[in-house]
């Protein structure tokens, strides 16, 4: 994993700088596996905001072992819970979505999903693993901001409606967490790729496809009890 320096100046440098530097501990160790946690939208090289740190990542590991397993994640399901439980607070009546096109749906993926298949793939005999193995992972099911909106709903007993945040909004929203702007920038990309379908999963047919198990209606019960 190489999560993201969001409060570097300059997130791509620090990703750079930490891929290279785990690429050459890798090699030193001579590790006969590596199972590198990515994204959608990690094979692209420009206009994908955060995400192109991924592809930083799995630029500077596909060649580090003699195993190399990419799993590419879609929308993580557990984005949405800071949103959710500020609904269930009282804070707002409506479901804030950073993404834009309401109704719109994305393939998105649990972190039990990703830690499940992660380690599946860490523990394969050597047989069963190519020399580098593409996963493309998301949920049972792909879901828009108003099918998470109307999930929450159901979870708290209420209807609850989705709205678009501005990008003023999310710019407020993320300045609390001390982030710099190149920073809030990168997201802002990585989010408007989303809508216009910038970011997607890839048709190749060498990529292995994998749903999992866990739907956000699972991962809502567990956050908001």
């Amino acid at each position: 994993m190489n999560p993201p320096g969001y409060e570097k100046p300059d997130l791509q440098l620090a990703a750079a700088n930490v891929s290279q530097a785990l690429a050459t501990a890798i090699q030193a160790a001579k590790v006969e596996r590596v199972v590198v946690l990515s994204s959608v939208g990690a094979e692209l090289s420009a206009k994908t905001g955060c995400i192109l740190t991924t592809h930083t990542l799995e630029e500077a590991l596909k060649e580090s072992a003699p195993q190399v397993v990419i799993v590419r994640c879609a929308w993580f399901t557990e984005n949405w819970l800071s949103a959710a439980s500020a609904v269930k607070a009282g804070h707002t009546p409506v479901l804030g979505s950073m993404l834009q096109k309401l109704d719109r749906k994305i393939p998105h993926v649990a972190t039990n999903d990703i830690g499940r298949v992660v380690s599946e793939y860490m523990l394969k005999p050597n047989s069963e693993v190519d020399k580098l193995t593409v996963v493309q992972l998301e949920g049972p099911e792909p879901y828009s901001p108003n099918d998470i909106a109307k999930a929450v709903g159901d979870v708290l007993g209420n209807s609850v409606a989705a709205a678009p945040l501005t990008d003023d909004h999310i710019r407020e929203i993320l300045s609390k967490h001390a982030w710099p702007k190149t920073t809030t920038d990168n997201w802002i990309e990585m989010v408007k790729s989303f809508d216009d379908n910038t970011i997607h999963w890839t048709t190749d047919e060498k990529i292995t496809r994998i749903q999992g198990k866990v739907t956000i209606a699972d991962v809502l019960k567990t956050s908001l009890k």
